[in-house]
């Protein structure tokens, strides 16, 4: 195995709080920037909101009707035939991609606030299910097509999130990168100070044809090769080779699917 590179430091002022709260401006600019993006106008932002509400909680026929047609506009790109279910939370669509034949399930929160320039990307026919949470804190989410991402499951990226095509993700799956170094001086009144450091160890990715059972967790820099199944509730602390069948927290192979050794674990979070 590689060894792992040197965490880097996540600036604290590209994250929500310091873009909310650094500056004097007006509650309705600090809403903007926070739904539409800071370099989005009034005019985005109206168009949004009357899109939202206008058209978000409508149910049946009539409603997946015309959030399919109106709401594309919001995105950067948005490929045809999706299906946008109620409810939905879109933040900073102009930082989000949607292939062809996307599936938005009722109460999905997608949040592109700091995904930069290569975005959220959703790939062809993928499905994401009712009450998931995307959220780009820093870094690009991308999620390649066929993929299936279970209800109520968690994807954040600092540092980056990459899941492969048609990769199965069960229910209540955790994806989230970032880590915390914590200096414990004391504030006012003997309390520790709000002085904890964000870093990354790299990228989480996720290979092509994985299965990822329900309830697992990943945890920052790791990476899951192709076709690797990982069972039900598994903690994925180190990465994982392709076609090895893991369980367990943390996640260790316990066999490989196509028969051959188990390798020995890695020292390191990322593979080679």
């Amino acid at each position: 195995m590689a060894s792992a590179p040197d965490k880097a430091q996540l600036g604290e002022d590209a994250f929500i709080r310091a873009k909310l709260f650094s500056s004097d401006k007006s509650q309705i600019r600090r809403y903007a920037d926070l739904v539409v993006g800071e370099e989005a106008g009034y005019g985005e932002l109206f168009l949004y909101e009357a899109t939202t509400s206008l058209l978000g909680g409508l149910p049946g026929a009539l409603g997946i009707a015309l959030r399919k047609l109106f709401y594309p506009r919001l995105f950067r790109g948005c490929g045809k035939g999706v299906i946008f279910g109620r409810d939905l939370v879109i933040r900073n669509a102009r930082n989000i991609r949607l292939g062809a034949n996307v599936v938005l399930d009722d109460g999905v929160v997608i949040d592109g606030r700091g995904a930069g320039p290569e975005g959220v990307v959703i790939g062809d026919r993928c499905i994401i299910g009712r009450g998931v949470m995307m959220q780009a804190k820093i870094g690009p989410v991308h999620v390649g097509a066929d993929s299936d991402i279970g209800s109520s499951s968690v994807v954040h990226s600092q540092g980056g999130t990459f899941i492969g095509k048609e990769v199965v993700i069960g229910g209540g799956a955790k994806i989230s990168g970032g880590v915390f170094q914590i200096d414990l001086g004391a504030g006012e009144g003997g309390q520790a100070a709000r002085a904890q450091q964000r870093f990354t160890n790299g990228p989480i990715r996720i290979g092509d044809r994985c299965l990822i059972g329900m309830g697992c967790l990943f945890l920052d820099g790791v990476e899951v090769g192709e076709g690797c199944v990982v069972g039900a509730g598994s903690l994925v602390s180190r990465s994982l080779p392709a076609w090895g069948v893991a369980a367990g927290s943390p996640a260790k192979v316990r066999r490989m699917r196509d028969g051959g050794p188990v390798p020995a674990p890695p020292n390191q979070g990322r593979m080679p």
